[in-house]
């Protein structure tokens, strides 16, 4: 997901995307711990949130070019990353 490219589409939509982006990682992450704990539906999860993510990589390809664009949108999902549970 790292390696999404990202046009400048303004400020509400750089918010929006990146928390889609961090919608996403938190699941991953939450999966993971569940993955841990020896949880046996891991593996079908796994699978929806790799869907996800590759539909969300298509969408935003192209996507925030500029390198402050690039910034606004690091801040924006470390930001949507910290609402993660």
């Amino acid at each position: 997901m790292g390696a999404l490219i990202f046009t400048s589409c303004g400020k509400s939509s750089i918010e929006s995307d990146a928390k889609k982006v961090a919608e996403i990682q938190c699941k991953a992450m939450k999966l993971m711990k569940d993955a841990a704990s020896g949880d046996a539906s891991v593996m079908e999860e796994s699978a929806k949130i790799g869907a996800e993510a590759s539909e969300l990589a298509r969408e935003m390809e192209g996507k925030y070019t500029s390198d402050s664009d690039k910034e606004e949108f690091a801040k924006a999902l470390q930001k949507a990353m910290g609402d993660c549970q």
